[in-house]
């Protein structure tokens, strides 16, 4: 068993588990959207950015072996900055339409960033545009830019 430190909150976990593991462990939300646990690890989303106590950058937690005395810090100014940025990064391409869209209000990409403030993003370039196309009657792709 290693032990661990998550915002002040000790927990010993099995070898080989992930600081997101050991989070969930103790009740602490790290907020992600690629990490499930029964899939495996891709770290695509970067939503999950912790400070590691002596680590030289913010590190994702569900990529992030566990080691003996970790102490690690998801709230910190570090922590949240990096998290905006991934959230800022994420939206680039993102038709901030919710108003309209069918998950407006039940959407953890919506709630996380309202949660960071919901302010205007510092990318102005254009959004992507997704053109219709006909594939034939048993695919409608009408609504290229909604998320799945």
């Amino acid at each position: 068993m290693l032990e661990i430190e998550i915002d002040g909150k000790k927990a010993q976990v099995p070898d080989g588990s992930t600081v997101m593991d050991a989070a969930q462990q103790v009740g602490v939300y790290i907020p992600h959207f690629c990490y499930h646990k029964k899939l495996s690890i891709a770290a695509n989303c970067r939503m999950c950015l912790v400070q590691v106590e002596k680590a030289p950058k913010p590190l994702p937690a569900c990529a992030t072996p566990v080691t003996n005395g970790m102490k690690v810090f998801t709230h910190s100014d570090l922590a949240v900055k990096a998290q905006k940025g991934e959230m800022e990064v994420l939206l680039i391409s993102h038709p901030l339409g919710c108003p309209s869209c069918d998950q407006g209000g039940e959407c953890p990409l919506q709630d996380l960033w309202v949660g960071y403030g919901g302010g205007a993003s510092r990318f102005q370039d254009a959004k992507r545009v997704v053109f219709h196309k006909d594939v034939g009657p048993l695919i409608s792709m009408q609504e290229m830019a909604r998320c799945i």
